[in-house]
């Protein structure tokens, strides 16, 4: 089967380290720009559909800004659950330990799936992404 591609976004909208959602004949894409390669991806998270173009990237990595579940744009695969215990070596105060406790128990019981991932070329100034 062959994919087709169509025009996603100008490239030069998608500064280098950044995200950018579009919808494609009905699917919300994020196309992220890592160091000028370009990568499209599912906009909606694998662990509570939050819009990954609201969280991070760092390098191919995608961080979700809800809960903190992170993918590699380049494989879609789940690299990490949601809300991580580590808190970098600080202590929260006793209160905000206790929620973020709290929550990290509820969530190791909601499932955490890949994310697609779309095939792309930059082409006349154009990111395409195959549908």
């Amino acid at each position: 089967m062959n994919k087709k591609f169509v025009q996603a976004i100008r490239a030069d909208e998608v500064a280098p380290g950044g995200m950018r959602a579009v919808e494609l004949e009905g699917r919300e894409i994020v196309v992220c720009n890592w160091s000028g390669k370009y990568f499209a991806i599912q906009r909606r998270c694998g662990h509570m559909n939050a819009p990954l173009d609201m969280g991070t990237l760092d390098g191919k990595f995608v961080t979700c800004a809800m809960h903190c579940a992170q993918f590699d744009v380049t494989t879609g695969e789940a690299l990490s659950g949601p809300v991580s215990e580590d808190f970098g070596g600080e202590s929260p105060p006793p209160k905000i330990t206790e929620y973020l406790e709290h929550i990290v128990m509820q969530m190791k019981h909601v499932r955490m799936e890949s994310i697609s991932t779309y095939d792309t070329k930059a082409e006349a100034g154009w990111v395409l992404v195959a549908l």
